[in-house]
């Protein structure tokens, strides 16, 4: 059953991403078991040809509703086609602090988008990566997916 929700999940979202002219890339990566550990990294690799035209950048997660905190903080790496590199740590905030998820979802699956770069120029055309890491104090978390989005913004 849940293998049948996360497939129909991933067609809807092939589906509507095919029709936005703006996306560059959006893919997520499941967790094995469900649990993302310290050791679970996920690296999103694409190929950019535009350097001209600015984009944003989201990270996304999906977790489920025995997620233990209100927030998720994450080592982020983003390395560039000549060997550019930067690291961020990045604090997500999952829930409202009386405890509502702030994410989209039904059941006990909850989504969230965080814009991560707003109007990034990406200098060089080339191979892009971005690595996410988890960086909470628990060595697993009940976090099912985790993705990058890049999409160019219209001026």
């Amino acid at each position: 059953m849940n293998q049948l929700r996360t497939s129909l999940l991933m067609a809807l979202v092939l589906l509507v991403s095919s029709c936005d002219p703006d996306m560059v890339y959006d893919r997520f990566m499941s967790t094995p078991d469900g649990e993302w550990s310290w050791h679970n990294v996920g690296v999103f690799g694409f190929e950019i040809t535009d350097t001209v035209s600015l984009h944003d950048i989201y990270l996304q997660v999906r977790h489920t509703v025995d997620y233990p905190m209100s927030n998720l903080y994450m080592f982020v790496e983003v390395k560039g086609p000549s060997g550019q590199f930067h690291r961020d740590t990045v604090n997500m905030i999952l829930a409202e602090p009386g405890g509502k998820w702030i994410g989209t979802g039904t059941g006990r699956l909850r989504e969230l988008r965080l814009l991560y770069r707003k109007q990034a120029r990406f200098s060089e055309a080339g191979q892009y990566s971005i690595s996410l890491e988890q960086a909470m104090r628990k060595a697993t978390l009940p976090v099912t997916d985790v993705g990058v989005r890049v999409e160019r913004v219209n001026p």
